[in-house]
């Protein structure tokens, strides 16, 4: 009986070290629209798969807060175009969405806990950019790699 326990034990333990690995692996989604997104970055393995996919997409957004700049979920984001047409919209993103616009100006909106921020970009096609939105401090990040 004891053996069947430490068996049981054994099996129990593989399948808890394998489990966090396996639920990193992210899906690109696409919208009704036809643009293709991303959403992840809660726990050491998903930032890694997140980073694996970052050339993929035109807009890599970050949501962090403070001084620190720890990351921050869930966030609420809608993404306009110039002529105030809602193109993106996510509920309950985690901290890093990466989203893939067409060439353009857009306008965002993220919301944290009742907390609004702006931030207008262009997009122009030959590269991705990375935007850091962080609450609690007024400084906004926009890199283009």
């Amino acid at each position: 009986m004891r053996i069947n326990n430490l068996i049981a034990s054994i099996a129990l333990i593989a399948v808890a070290t394998i489990q966090p690995v396996q639920g990193a692996e992210q899906t690109i989604r696409t919208t009704k629209t036809g643009i293709q997104y991303i959403t992840g970055g809660i726990g050491h393995e998903e930032v890694i798969e997140m980073r694996k996919h970052a050339k993929k997409f035109s807009l890599n957004l970050i949501f962090s807060e403070g001084e620190d700049g720890h990351l921050v979920t869930p966030i609420n984001i809608n993404i306009y175009n110039t002529e105030n047409e809602l193109v993106f919209r996510l509920k309950n993103a985690k901290p890093m969405l990466y989203v893939n616009l067409p060439a353009g100006t857009y306008h965002l909106l993220a919301t944290n806990s009742g907390e609004k921020l702006r931030h207008q970009l262009t997009i122009d096609g030959s590269c991705n950019q990375k935007v850091i939105l962080n609450w609690k401090e007024t400084n906004l990040v926009s890199v283009t790699e």
